[in-house]
């Protein structure tokens, strides 16, 4: 039997108790978890099957935890939460050196690495914010697998995004997926590849959340 929860774009803290649910209730081990939007009534569903053409998988359930959209390894809800608060002051530092919102560090660093700061893509990407090595030596000499300095420079880039978007978030974190030249390529638009599409809702569903738990 299928399963799923809808969620109002209003709630959208409540996303990842859902999707907990969501697992919970699935019966058999190495379930999918999608994520699809009803843009009929602006409310989004996650559940264990497609519902329509914007359906994408966001997680897997093994029958014990999630594996979640991102370079790190399985986690469940408990320590994603816990992983979070640890991290939550050098997250906190490097936005207010570098003039951007935690909020929005905090929602990159969740769907880059699951606040995982041993995280390794296949891609080569490095860390809590899967920082490429090319993309660091912008900036310096860094060790990527410090947790301060993979934010450092993560955080830095991010902000020289949002000054070359003109603190356009939707453009920055595109463009972060993506890299500049692709956004701009693509007329200063979200570029048309998939991962990209599927990126920057993600991370902006996390934003949103982050910025009501800190009113």
């Amino acid at each position: 039997m299928h399963t799923g929860f809808r969620l109002d774009h209003g709630v959208a803290k409540l996303a990842w108790i859902s999707l907990a649910l969501c697992a919970a209730a699935a019966a058999h081990a190495d379930t999918k978890i999608y994520r699809s939007l009803d843009a009929s009534n602006n409310s989004v569903t996650f559940s264990d099957h497609p519902i329509n053409k914007s359906s994408y998988v966001i997680a897997v359930f093994d029958g014990k935890q999630l594996w979640p959209h991102s370079g790190g390894g399985p986690v469940s809800v408990a320590q994603l939460a816990a992983r979070r608060a640890a991290l939550d002051p050098l997250v906190q530092r490097a936005a207010s050196t570098h003039g951007i919102r935690a909020a929005l560090l905090k929602a990159v660093i969740e769907v880059e690495s699951g606040f995982d700061e041993h995280a390794f893509s296949n891609k080569g990407a490095i860390g809590l914010m899967q920082v490429m090595p090319a993309t660091a030596a912008r900036y310096g000499q860094f060790d990527l697998y410090s947790a301060e300095q993979n934010v450092d420079v993560g955080a830095r880039y991010l902000r020289d995004l949002l000054a070359m978007f003109n603190g356009d978030v939707r453009l920055a974190v595109a463009a972060y997926n993506a890299g500049e030249n692709a956004v701009i390529r693509s007329g200063r638009r979200i570029p048309a590849y998939p991962e990209t599409q599927r990126y920057v809702p993600m991370v902006l569903e996390r934003y949103n959340r982050f910025l009501t738990y800190s009113n």
